[in-house]
């Protein structure tokens, strides 16, 4: 398998260099009270109080982590009640998932932020980064893989090359990228390669190095249409690619009226590989109800 690339190895022959590094001069993913809470998480000995009230500084981020925590996302939580209190949503949560849904709600706010991109776009492209996100979260539960909220994170985050591009070179976007979703083969990342110098996977990497995030995230961004040459987290690149493949074909047919044929089949033979028991015949037994599912999470999330 390849060897992680450094940052220096990513960005030496960008031909879109100082256009991108423009872009996200001053952009910052997690916003101060977020990175505070991020850091409260990350201490062993933090208390649930002390986590809510960092949390609780931001009027949107609270918002954001007690609408998540009411949402379809977490079935096996469901009461019937619907939770108010911000140390109960963490409480329900864990802190684990909660630092992920923090994660999410600074990556939204963050896109939602860029003036330079345009409203179809950013809005085609956050139904995807969600769309994956739960189609991750359903297979996490398929596969029995025990994650606790980052293949929701990865997935939304897969695809933050795009953005980044999208808003770097705003018309021009669409002679790059068609947002068609056909990624059945390679010749999109070739076409990316030819006209910028590189490809949003590149981008992305490189992006979530430069905002110091887990290592976990660069690695998706990277491998997400490649997941065999990843060194590390490869699981969890593999479920996302997977997710993605799933998500690009209901974009491409929302009322499936075509048949569904897994360009990254390759992907659940790799789980499987890696410990996952049967994953490719749960995937090919279950794919339409997760999809299904996902599809309904994803509007409710994004109402």
């Amino acid at each position: 398998m390849a060897t992680m690339q450094s940052t220096e190895e990513l960005v030496c022959n960008w031909k879109l260099a100082d256009a991108l590094m423009q872009t996200v001069r001053d952009l910052k993913m997690l916003p101060r009270v977020a990175a505070k809470a991020i850091a409260i998480a990350d201490d062993p000995d933090a208390k649930i109080g002390d986590f809510a009230r960092a949390i609780g500084q931001d009027l949107k981020l609270t918002a954001s982590i007690l609408a998540f925590a009411n949402s379809p996302l977490f079935p096996v939580f469901a009461t019937g009640s619907k939770v108010i209190c911000l140390e109960t949503a963490i409480t329900r949560l864990g802190f684990r998932q909660t630092r992920q849904m923090i994660l999410v709600s600074s990556f939204a706010g963050m896109v939602n932020s860029l003036p330079a991109l345009e409203e179809a776009t950013r809005e085609k492209l956050n139904e995807h980064g969600f769309l994956v996100g739960c189609i991750c979260s359903e297979l996490n539960r398929l596969f029995g893989l025990r994650l606790q909220g980052e293949e929701f994170t990865a997935g939304i985050i897969h695809d933050v090359g795009r953005i980044i591009v999208a808003a770097t070179i705003g018309e021009d976007f669409r002679h790059v990228d068609s947002l068609d979703f056909d990624e059945s083969t390679d010749e999109f990342l070739a076409a990316e390669m030819a006209l910028m110098g590189t490809n949003h996977s590149q981008i992305g990497a490189w992006f979530l190095r430069r905002q110091q995030l887990p290592e976990e995230l660069v690695n998706v961004a990277l491998y997400h249409h490649c997941p065999n040459d990843s060194a590390q987290y490869t699981r969890l690149v593999a479920l996302v690619a997977i997710a993605d493949d799933l998500a690009n074909y209901y974009h491409r047919d929302p009322l499936q009226s075509t048949e569904y044929v897994p360009s990254q089949a390759a992907s659940t033979k790799l789980l499987e590989m890696l410990g996952t028991s049967q994953a490719t015949e749960k995937f090919d037994k279950n794919w339409p109800e997760v999809l299904q599912r996902s599809v309904e999470t994803c509007k409710q999330i994004l109402v």
